[in-house]
């Protein structure tokens, strides 16, 4: 048995690695002409473009993995299929599942992989090619601004053990609509709580209005009665780092996004829920490789064509399942952020559902 796994390991790498390279090399020269007219204009560096994909690889490796998986799946399969190696080994008594076991192992490895990456090496890798991108790339003091004017839903980690929470930002007049800000002792706890309907940013400093500062005791209730200011210049980040830190969730790991969500549990319900099934999504995510790896090879094992019609077949049956797969994920994700699913459920129920279907398509 173990030869066999040998064999379907071997067989599987080779072009599992070639897809890997190829969709790299095609996501680099597709982005690269994208942004050629910018890179031209401020002349970038080659060394700097060196390092932003570079830095810019984890990313693509945790996204195209999964259907490099299935590529290569369903190619070694039809494979087999061709030469009847399939057949011989079901006849000297092989189960089926146990056929397919190499290629079970791999996905999950793939999986564990992927999830490793995005935790340790993907935050930190994004981060520095969004520097590069905002610094050299696209760096123009006479760009047109952005078509979004408005964002959503802001909430980061602030100067002084500081949770600050707006609801939204208008980028053109630099108004923040909704302000809620948690000061933390020493110990970690709420100790003071201010609310602002407005702020707005003018020569370097906040102007709040229509403010209410609260002090709260060691049980996180309000002490005393609060206090009032109709107008108040208030110390909080700056616009740009309002935008840069409260929104990129996803450069967070999963660690880092789980503290994040339990310091603002009490701020926003709809933010948190959202960020719930961003949460779970970093856990099922990188087993898309093994769920996807299990249903190619339920679909790959039943393909009997031969020769080039077999890989043909192979190649579409591999893009509708892919294709299938990622718009049943993201349909689940958005009810989950819209409240219509739990978190959890959102973010799992892909896997769930087509783990299933492979598995069961593999036992008849």
């Amino acid at each position: 048995m173990r030869i066999l796994d040998k064999y379907i390991t071997k067989n599987f790498l080779y072009p599992f690695f070639y897809c890997l390279t190829l969709f790299i090399f095609l996501y680099i020269i597709i982005d690269l002409f994208g942004h050629l007219d910018e890179i031209l204009k401020h002349t970038v560096p080659i060394l700097i473009l060196q390092e932003y994909y570079f830095s810019m690889i984890p990313f693509i490796v945790m996204n195209t993995a999964p259907i490099a998986s299935l590529i290569s799946t369903i190619y070694v399969i039809s494979a087999m299929n061709k030469h009847d190696e399939i057949i011989a080994m079901r006849a000297a008594g092989i189960n089926i599942f146990r056929i397919l076991a190499p290629f079970i192992l791999i996905g999950l490895v793939v999986s564990m992989s992927i999830f490793a990456i995005s935790e340790k090496i993907l935050p930190l890798s994004m981060k520095n090619a969004r520097i590069i991108k905002e610094n050299y790339i696209e760096k123009s003091e006479n760009r047109k601004p952005k078509t979004e004017k408005r964002i959503y839903n802001i909430a980061l980690y602030g100067k002084g053990d500081r949770l600050i929470f707006i609801e939204s930002y208008d980028s053109l007049s630099k108004i923040a609509n909704g302000i809620t800000i948690l000061e933390q002792d020493k110990n970690g706890n709420i100790a003071g709580k201010i609310s602002a309907s407005e702020g707005k940013w003018l020569e370097g400093l906040w102007k709040f209005s229509n403010i209410l500062v609260y002090k709260l005791d060691e049980k996180g209730m309000v002490k005393g009665s609060p206090f009032f200011f109709e107008n108040k210049d208030v110390l909080m980040e700056s616009p740009k780092e309002l935008i840069s830190k409260g929104t990129n969730y996803e450069l967070m790991n999963f660690k880092d996004l789980s503290n994040y969500i339990k310091n603002f549990s009490n701020t926003s319900p709809e933010i948190i829920k959202r960020l719930r099934v961003d949460l779970h999504q970093k856990i099922s995510l990188p087993f898309t490789s093994m769920v996807i790896v299990l249903l190619g090879a339920a679909f790959a094992i039943k393909i009997k064509r031969r020769g080039k019609t077999a890989a043909i077949v192979g190649m579409g049956v591999g893009i509708i399942i892919g294709f299938i797969y990622y718009a049943f994920m993201a349909t689940s994700i958005a009810l989950g952020k819209g409240g219509i699913l739990p978190p959890i459920l959102s973010a799992h129920l892909a896997n769930i559902v087509f783990g299933f279907i492979g598995i069961t398509l593999i036992r008849n």
